[in-house]
């Protein structure tokens, strides 16, 4: 009955995806016995395969014909290629690891064109991340103010008290995978709401929640005690205050923007206070001993990695290094950020191919955004064209863009960028053709 109904509705496969995003790491920690994380696959490749089948020759794939897809499928060629890196110790970590750094990208990118690919599907998609980023909060806050589980304690006492526990202090990592990535979310999450509620402005009550749903993850971003993730919010604001195309406003923003930066470098108000003590070092990474720690790591990875062009092998670094490489080189050194990460196991060539792609996203989703038309729907682009080019460089001290449940919100957000043209076009004809039917509404009156 469920797979009938899936097939009518492939869609509801989307909303298993975010749902799986943020709610895995959670259910992992509480009952690791499932792989939750094939659900993801699942739930991406059925709706393509019964879309397919269903639509036939009629399903319209015209918007998968650019220039972005083609490059995201390059970078997803080169990763299937590094199947055959000769240093490569395990196909199994390459599968597992591959998902995250090329799959996900190019099944989310498919589904939101094919099938996620309408306005209001973006609006669901804003209304289950605003769900469970006040819920993150909550538990964060409940983490915060009465204590961990015992599930969660147990955790902590694993190993991840020595990054989680700094100087007596919680960094709150709510149900997500770690702190960095609650933090993360959370910051995308409060600039896109807020960016959204703009867009909304007219609908009181949406707007209204969606203001409330931004502070709440503001204040999940400050209690997660993660630096990293200041960028995006900062960056997504410059990108909106640019894309609005009002200098006035452009420069008001700016302006803000430079005195709480100057509170935050220059003064010590709220020092006292350890979540806002914790985002003031992150603007003196200099005396940042974490900082120093990445710079050093990153010097002795360069030595490594002088002869080895293509890298190590996906799922040779990181966490899948530890779990099917244990006691190897890049097991062992760790890489903390996500182009690190690339480097080491794809090489400097890879490296080079998967930049790319991040710019040439950046940049065509930039000018695919700036020639929209004035309209709600162009205002919301411009908040996910903003919370994308935010994780992307955040992602250069975490690996923000390939986890969940930031991967998929920022890949569906890249699909819905370049839906945009399609979305005005459909707006227009539609417009027209009310002001026909109203015209010869008229004309049939007169007569």
């Amino acid at each position: 009955m469920f797979m009938a109904y899936f097939y009518a509705n492939p869609k509801v496969g989307m909303y298993f995806v975010l749902v799986i995003s943020f709610m895995q790491a959670g259910l992992t920690r509480y009952y690791p016995f499932a792989p939750y994380g094939l659900g993801v696959d699942v739930f991406l490749l059925l709706p393509i395969l019964f879309t397919i089948l269903g639509k036939g020759r009629e399903l319209d794939a015209s918007d998968l014909h650019q220039a972005v897809f083609y490059v995201i499928l390059i970078w997803f060629g080169y990763c299937v290629i590094e199947i055959a890196n000769p240093l490569s110790r395990s196909v199994v970590a390459w599968f597992y690891a591959m998902r995250g750094l090329a799959l996900y990208l190019v099944l989310n990118f498919i589904c939101g064109v094919l099938i996620f690919n309408k306005p209001k599907d973006m609006d669901m998609m804003i209304t289950i991340w605003t769900i469970f980023s006040i819920i993150g909060t909550i538990w964060g806050i409940k983490q915060l103010f009465i204590g961990v589980s015992p599930t969660e304690q147990r955790w902590l006492d694993a190993g991840a008290a020595n990054t989680h526990v700094l100087f007596g202090k919680l960094r709150v990592f709510s149900y997500y995978s770690d702190a960095a990535q609650f933090g993360a979310s959370q910051a995308m999450a409060g600039i896109v709401f807020g960016i959204f509620a703009i867009a909304e402005w007219a609908n009181k009550r949406r707007r209204n929640y969606l203001i409330f749903a931004s502070l709440m993850a503001f204040y999940g971003m400050l209690i997660s005690g993660s630096r990293g993730p200041l960028v995006i919010p900062a960056l997504a604001g410059f990108m909106y205050l640019l894309l609005s195309k009002r200098v006035k406003i452009l420069i008001l923003g700016c302006s803000i923007g430079f005195m709480m930066f100057a509170v935050l470098k220059w003064t010590t108000i709220g020092q006292t206070n350890y979540q806002i003590n914790r985002m003031r070092t992150a603007l003196n990474p200099s005396e940042d001993p974490s900082f120093m720690v990445r710079k050093n790591r990153e010097k002795i990875l360069e030595n490594y990695m002088h002869n080895k062009p293509i890298g190590a092998g996906i799922g040779m670094a990181g966490s899948w290094g530890k779990r099917f490489a244990p006691g190897s080189f890049l097991a062992e050194l760790g890489t903390d950020g996500h182009y690190t990460r690339v480097w080491a196991e794809c090489g400097v060539i890879g490296l080079y191919v998967h930049v790319f792609m991040i710019v040439f996203i950046a940049v065509k989703g930039f000018l695919v955004v700036w020639n929209l038309k004035e309209s709600n729907v162009r205002i919301k682009l411009i908040a996910m064209y903003g919370g994308y080019c935010g994780v992307a460089v955040a992602s250069y001290t975490n690996g923000l863009i390939t986890q969940i449940p930031t991967a998929p919100l920022t890949y569906f957000g890249i699909a819905f960028i370049f839906l945009g043209p399609r979305w005005q076009r459909e707006a227009e004809e539609q417009e027209k053709a009310l002001e026909a039917a109203e015209k010869e509404k008229r004309k049939t009156a007169s007569v």
